[in-house]
């Protein structure tokens, strides 16, 4: 079946798994964005990943191959291609089409919480590849709500401030962050300039998806969809197809005389 009729729109695998190349090709001709994520791959492997037709990395550093100077594995993707892995992605896509934001390496999902990836991997990141860095909350399903034991599918998880994990374990489970912390600590991390935090929230999620002549910058003709922020990045008003639905507190007193 074809999952993008099914509104099936990322699918991440593990691309050293028997079939994982086949399905990535699979997927690419039905339109179904194909991500590498929660695996054991080699940067080889990861390369040829790539060649097939894969365009993302899921949350970076997580549940992958941890960096190794003989053995990079899909972190060394970061980097734009090779030329002799370049030439194996162009030979397997004749329709390839240069554009000035193809650095031929993949975008890369990662989770700015500070908990996730330490900030100084999240500075490296963001230096190594700042146009393909796309942040994602991986909120579950307890953020927002107040600390305690809540439940995650049949796993209990425990929320204590902006960590959840696991009931009796260390382990993450998820995350219980904003976007709007999220952009506000990439900054931080990285020190980047204002519009590098916003485009990896905006228009690079954007590109991931092939939408970009749609949705993520503000454009005559585009969805307007907008966040209108303060110096600090914290949200004050929210529009949804030009309808407000969102207005800040402090936004909604009146000023005195």
């Amino acid at each position: 079946d074809n999952l993008n009729n099914a509104n099936v729109k990322i699918v991440t695998l593990a691309p050293e798994l028997p079939g994982a190349l086949q399905t990535i090709k699979m997927l690419k001709k039905q339109g179904t964005i194909c991500s590498m994520g929660h695996t054991d791959a080699t940067l080889a492997q990861g390369r040829e990943g790539i060649a097939q037709g894969s365009k993302l990395l899921t949350h970076l550093f997580n549940a992958m191959k941890p960096f190794h100077h003989r053995e990079p594995g899909l972190l060394g993707l970061l980097p734009s291609c090779d030329e002799k892995s370049l030439q194996l992605a162009l030979n397997n896509n004749h329709n390839h089409k240069k554009n000035r934001n193809d650095n031929h390496s993949p975008f890369f999902s990662i989770i700015v919480d500070g908990l996730h990836s330490h900030p100084t991997s999240v500075k490296m990141a963001f230096n190594l590849n700042k146009e393909k860095i796309v942040l994602v909350t991986d909120a579950m399903s307890a953020f927002g709500l107040e600390a305690g034991t809540h439940s995650l599918g049949s796993m209990s998880v425990n929320i204590d401030g902006n960590r959840a994990t696991i009931s009796g374990t260390d382990t993450l489970a998820g995350s219980v962050i904003s976007m709007d912390k999220c952009v506000q600590n990439l900054r931080r991390f990285s020190g980047c300039s204002l519009y590098d935090a916003l485009a990896a929230a905006t228009l690079h999620p954007a590109q991931v998806l092939g939408c970009e002549d749609e949705i993520g910058r503000l454009s005559s003709g585009q969805r307007a969809d907008l966040v209108l922020l303060d110096d600090n990045l914290n949200i004050l008003k929210t529009w949804v197809g030009g309808k407000l639905v969102y207005e800040a507190e402090s936004r909604k007193r009146k000023l005195p005389n």
